[in-house]
Parts: structure tokens; C-alpha cells; sequence
């Protein structure tokens, strides 16, 4: 309610009656005022808080080729074992494609940095299905597993922004990575951003073969000879 009212000053609800048949709310004292100032930099609906909500907006549902479908939806905190998981079970070459390191698994603060995030300046987006498993009484499961993420970081210019994207290896060639990439770069365009831009390890010809399919702009890198420079207006 602070979230959705700006305006809101102070709320209390006083006496509630809980009982089986529901909660009964017996009085009730709201008190306004002006709305808050939204925040440098910040525009919509959320721009008056510091730290953005949970954008729910963004969740999107999606037929996996072969059968099957995933949900497109913003990573959050409790998403952070579940990622670490997508590190492991990802071959060392698509490891190091995506992070230029041999390391197995994410180091604790790289983990919590790629799971509680600011909405506001970056979004990472995940690709997640229900998998179902059968527990040792016998019972049947269904958790959640992330196959795939994109994101971005809005650059020092606040005009672009710079992304990455990974998928789990055994959804390769399922059109997850296109996915996941038209998707984060809607987010970014409604945030107003104006280009999208990456560095992709020169051997990397699958992301390489992805990126021109989408209408990203390959050129050398000047700083690196082992990358290449992708780039496309939103």
C-alpha cells in the first residue's frame, strides 16, 4: 500500500478481530499528505522510493520447444541457490564464455550481487521451469529450476547499458537465449535507455551467431583482440 499510495502518512487499524471465518477490521485511521518527491533520476509509478518492489510486471509465461513451457520472470534473493545451481551443472566452456573464468561455482558475494539487485538501475531476468521429482517416501515434488538469465547494467551515462546473458546447457538450441535477450532489452528500452551493448569472447560463435540473428552490430574491440564489441539501438 506505501508502494502503490505515496501519499499515504501514517495507517492504523485498530481493533482486528481474526477468527475462522476471516479478519474483521473494526476501525481504521488513514492520515495523507503531499506525495513524496520522486527520487533524482527516477521516473514511473515507484520513482518516490528508494528501493524499487519486485516488478511483477515483467513475468511472462513461454511454450518450450518439444513440449513443456517456462516462465520469463525478474530474479530476486531467494533465487540465489538455484543460480548457483545453473553454475555447476554448466560445461567449463560455457562457464568461461560467460565469466572468462575456470571458477566451478559463484563466490558468495558475486552470488548475492547477481540475485538482490537494484530494479531500478539493472533487471536480470530468469528463465525457470517446474521440474518433478519423487522424494524417498514415495511422494511427488515440483521445485523450481533456472535454466537460463539475462541482464543488464545501466551505464555511468544513464543512455546505455551493458548485458549478458547465459543458458543452461541442456536447453541449448530451444530459442531460450533469444528469449531471454528480446525480453531484457524491452525492459530496457521502457526504461529509457537508447543502446544495449556487450563484449563477447571472440571464439564464443554460438553467442556471436545469436547476436547478429537479432540485429546487433559485431565489430573488432579495440581494447581486446580476444573480443568483440555488440551493440544495438533500442
Amino acid at each position: 500500500m506505501v508502494c502503490e499510495l505515496p501519499q499515504l502518512r501514517e495507517m492504523d487499524i485498530n481493533p482486528i478481530i481474526v477468527d475462522e471465518r476471516g479478519a474483521l477490521a473494526v476501525d481504521a485511521r488513514i492520515v495523507i499528505g503531499p506525495a513524496a518527491q520522486t527520487s533524482p533520476g527516477r521516473a514511473g509509478k515507484y520513482g518516490h522510493l528508494s528501493i524499487l518492489p519486485y516488478p511483477q510486471r515483467y513475468e511472462q509465461l513461454w511454450p518450450l520447444r518439444g513440449g513443456g513451457e517456462y516462465t520469463v520472470r525478474p530474479i530476486h534473493p531467494d533465487d540465489a541457490q538455484m543460480l548457483q545451481d545453473l553454475m555447476k551443472r554448466l560445461s567449463p566452456e560455457s562457464r568461461y564464455f560467460r565469466f572468462v573464468s575456470n571458477m566451478a561455482e559463484l563466490p558468495p558475494g558475486m552470488l548475492s550481487r547477481f540475485t538482490l539487485i537494484d530494479y531500478d538501475r539493472e533487471m536480470a531476468l530468469c528463465a525457470v521451469v517446474q521440474e518433478e521429482s519423487v522424494s524417498e517416501t514415495g511422494e511427488k515434488q515440483t521445485k523450481e529450476k533456472i535454466i537460463g538469465v539475462s541482464r543488464y547494467i545501466t551505464n555511468p551515462d544513464q543512455n546505455s547499458c551493458e548485458f549478458s546473458l547465459v543458458v543452461d546447457d541442456a536447453y541449448g538450441g530451444q530459442g531460450l537465449g533469444t528469449r531471454l535477450m528480446l525480453s531484457i532489452m524491452d525492459v530496457a528500452r521502457e526504461k529509457g535507455l537508447q543502446e544495449i551493448i556487450g563484449l563477447v569472447l571472440t571464439q564464443n560463435n554460438g553467442m556471436l551467431k545469436l547476436m547478429r540473428s537479432l540485429g546487433f552490430e559485431v565489430k573488432a574491440y579495440p581494447d581486446d583482440p580476444d573480443f568483440r564489441l555488440v551493440t544495438h539501438p533500442l
